[in-house]
């Protein structure tokens, strides 16, 4: 049965009740009433978001896309009221160009145009209360929420596309010990990017019962060690459910950085596949005031048909951003890159280069050349230009995407 909203509705009322708990029984009188309501409301806050962008995709075997949309947020949140917060948050994505001019949606091509995966979204986006318990040092937040882990290569909010991944999840952060944060996730559901009007189950939501396990150390200095198990089990995407468990060691000296990460992931549950297979990343970098540049691999090894997956991850951050491995290829994949930055002109620009091959064989798969510029124009508004090529090689076809979009706060 489709429970998109068991959630939400539950949350509500808890959230309700709970609120009117703390601001006391209306029928009640108080001299210190009006004070009382006074301070419930200066914890209120208003907040919302706006983000224009225009993007386009040349794929070989598809005609050119290209679309323009505009995706806003508003919400409400408290500051902690006897321990409590609460945030709602409403989002809504709406196409301003001809919609027969891409394809939204992967797997389902719309006049042979290629995908660009923003479609047409009116959503809850976020309803979440926490609990802050001050004498353990402890947090527990339930609802509709953002879990962002480390640079979110295993489990992240996909904030590039329009429409963010969020999870109903009951989330518990504890931070008892000096320097160790250790976070526990329950995940009923995930809310995938495509919103909830898709063309065939499972683009819309995962629904399951699966566990996160994430750890953080920062005792040694200008290090930070975290430990990781994240156990998947999706009732309606069972290749995805999956047992990844990894060690990740993030550093630096001066101007010197570097991060090394290791996990190793097992078929579980329903997944009707057998395997277990590695993910392996080393970069190292330099931070100057003027630039910055640095080089790294990262390795997602494969049987020859069932390999490394991420299929939580804020993909689009890795292995270029031409989209062409947000899912690991069934042979695997082996990513060497390199990276340099620098400010000019206003803006922050950074560009990178990737070399593709698959990890099972050694086929070369290509080369891709990506570019970012950004610009602050003032506290509420950021400018961003995008684009990327990848040249393929073999069966890898070529891909070039460019975009341009000003996102807006308040």
């Amino acid at each position: 049965m489709n429970t998109p909203h068991k959630t939400a509705l539950a949350l509500a009322m808890i959230t309700a009740s709970t609120l009117s708990g703390v601001a006391g029984p209306a029928t009640t009188p108080s001299c210190s009433a009006p004070d009382a309501s006074r301070s419930i409301l200066d914890s209120i806050h208003l907040f919302g978001t706006a983000r224009l962008r225009y993007e386009f995709a040349d794929i070989d075997g598809y005609d050119d896309a290209n679309v323009g949309s505009l995706r806003a947020r508003f919400g409400i949140k408290t500051d902690s009221i006897s321990g409590f917060k609460f945030l709602a948050e409403g989002e809504t994505t709406v196409i301003l160009t001809d919609k027969d001019k891409y394809t939204p949606f992967p797997g389902f091509t719309n006049n042979g145009r290629a995908v660009i995966a923003d479609p047409d979204n009116l959503e809850l986006n976020r309803l979440q209360l926490s609990y802050e318990i001050d004498a353990i040092d402890t947090t527990i937040t339930v609802g509709r929420q953002y879990i962002n882990f480390a640079d979110q290569r295993f489990i992240g909010a996909v904030g590039w596309r329009q429409n963010d991944q969020t999870f109903d999840a009951v989330v518990v952060e504890n931070n008892t010990i000096d320097h160790l944060k250790f976070t526990y996730a329950y995940v009923d559901q995930v809310n995938r990017i495509f919103g909830d009007q898709t063309p065939a189950q499972g683009l819309d939501y995962w629904s399951g019962e699966s566990h996160l396990i994430h750890t953080e150390y920062t005792g040694i200095d200008d290090h930070t060690v975290r430990a990781f198990a994240y156990l998947l089990e999706f009732d309606n995407s069972s290749a995805n459910s999956t047992d990844t468990y990894g060690l990740e060691l993030q550093g630096e000296k001066g101007s010197l950085n570097y991060l090394l990460t290791a996990a190793v992931q097992n078929d579980a549950g329903n997944n009707m596949a057998d395997y277990q297979e590695y993910y392996y990343r080393g970069q190292i970098g330099v931070k100057q005031d003027v630039c910055h540049y640095g080089a790294g691999f990262e390795v997602m090894t494969s049987d020859g048909s069932n390999s490394f997956r991420m299929p939580l991850g804020t993909n689009h951050k890795f292995n270029g951003f031409a989209d062409a491995y947000l899912t690991t290829p069934a042979a695997g994949l082996v990513d060497y890159f390199a990276w340099v930055g620098t400010k000019a002109l206003g803006f922050n620009h950074t560009l990178t280069v990737h070399n593709f091959s698959t990890e099972s064989g050694g086929t070369e798969l290509g080369w891709e050349v990506d570019y970012v510029a950004t610009r602050k124009i003032c506290d509420n508004a950021t400018l961003l230009l995008k684009a990327a090529h990848l040249e393929g090689d073999g069966s890898q076809v070529d891909i070039t995407r460019a975009s341009a979009e000003i996102s807006l706060s308040f």
